[in-house]
């Protein structure tokens, strides 16, 4: 079975009560990231944390600190969890330009609370502080006289003052002294890791499910009966309904109350993706990039009129699942049900679907002499494979770590 992770260090008061724990990523049992991209980590730990473990066997009821990337920040549809339990962090790194300062008063607005880590007087985040809930301040590289100077010009302020890599009792006592109010650091331990495995995804109901859900006649009972059949995909789309990520807001106890609640059109997408993202040995860059098809193809028959538009947005996602699989097209072609064009497509490019998915395979690799479809402007190509890329990207980063 394999096994998903989540780093969780607490928070305290002054009265040494727990306030609120920091999630943090981790990738296994040992207390380190390890070399992973911020914005993987990130997203990773959002999927973790709130399908796969669930925050309310992490934190409880308290609040929950999130380290979060600029991705995440000028893309608001990817923070669709609750605001009331969540703390956003923003990293001392982290930039502060127009777009970034745009984003964070529109979710400020939305009624986040927000964290500005490793604080000093002289960073760019002073500009930030009319909308600040949290300051943090490193108490492991700040003398005391400059931990008073700081404190000194945020005292003023309704503020949340916190203490961070906070070493020993000694330190903690002494810092609660200069006027914190909030401490985090190893004086309490090291940052407790919560491990939970996950079911692997069965290959063939996968295959089966997306197959029955390219059926625009297939029945919901249809699709009902196929995830109830796979214990992962199951356990997947129901927490993917019962969590934010989904924007629902009503709470579900069954498969067939999923099912009825994502609707025919949530369905045919979400969970072909999830699926697809469960598949355990699969590479991250293939699945991307059948996302990118998948989304081309689909606005390349929206542009050009035509009424099928899901087949081709099925077209393209199906094109890729050789690689997936580790299978030769042929074969797979073989067992799906799939209309005589959709096999010609996959297999050769040929017919209206094939001259989409050929467009697509020409702008991957850089040839825009063959990135035609019918019709369509060839500016205007260029731009919905733009939407295409930025699409995947931001689906990626949402579902890619449900498994």
């Amino acid at each position: 079975m394999a096994t998903c992770f989540v780093g969780r260090q607490p928070i305290f008061n002054r009265s040494d009560e727990v306030y609120a724990y920091e999630l943090l990523y981790r990738s296994s049992l040992k207390n380190a990231v390890g070399d992973v991209d911020f914005d993987v980590a990130t997203s990773q730990l959002i999927m973790n944390a709130f399908i796969e473990i669930g925050l309310e066997n992490i934190v409880g009821h308290r609040l929950a600190f999130l380290n979060i990337t600029r991705q995440f920040l000028v893309t608001p549809e990817l923070l669709c969890f609750p605001p009331e339990q969540v703390v956003l962090e923003l990293p001392s790194e982290l930039t502060i330009d127009d777009e970034i300062r745009n984003a964070i008063y529109a979710l400020k607005a939305k009624e986040y609370k927000i964290s500005l880590d490793d604080y000093s007087a002289h960073s760019l985040h002073t500009s930030l502080l009319p909308i600040a809930d949290v300051v943090k301040l490193d108490a492991s590289v700040l003398s005391d006289e400059q931990l008073e100077e700081e404190l000194l010009q945020l005292r003023s302020r309704d503020l949340m003052l916190m203490a961070k890599r906070v070493e020993t009792r000694e330190r903690r006592d002494k810092l609660q002294e200069l006027g914190f109010d909030y401490f985090q650091g190893y004086y309490s331990g090291k940052p407790n890791i919560i491990e939970r495995g996950r079911l692997p995804t069965n290959r063939a109901a996968v295959l089966r499910l997306m197959t029955v859900m390219s059926d625009p006649d297939a029945e919901l009972d249809e699709i009902e009966k196929l995830i109830s059949m796979d214990a992962s995909l199951a356990l997947r789309v129901v927490r993917f309904v019962n969590s934010p990520l989904s924007g629902l807001v009503r709470e579900i106890e069954s498969i067939r109350e999923a099912v009825l609640l994502l609707g025919r059109n949530l369905l045919k997408k979400w969970v072909s993706l999830l699926a697809l993202a469960g598949l355990d040995d699969a590479v991250p860059e293939v699945i991307t990039m059948a996302f990118v098809r998948a989304r081309l193809c689909e606005q390349l028959a929206a542009e050009a009129g035509h009424d099928d538009k899901d087949s081709f947005f099925t077209m393209g996602l199906f094109s890729m699942i050789d690689a997936m699989l580790g299978q030769p097209m042929d074969d797979l072609l073989d067992a799906l049900p799939f209309t005589e064009d959709m096999k010609l497509a996959l297999a050769h490019y040929t017919g209206v679907k094939g001259e989409a998915l050929m467009c697509a395979c020409s702008l991957e690799v850089g040839a825009p002499d063959g990135a035609r479809f019918e019709g369509v402007d060839e500016q205007r190509v260029a731009e919905l494979y733009v939407d295409a890329l930025q699409w995947a990207d931001q689906t990626v980063a949402t579902v890619s770590q449900a498994a």
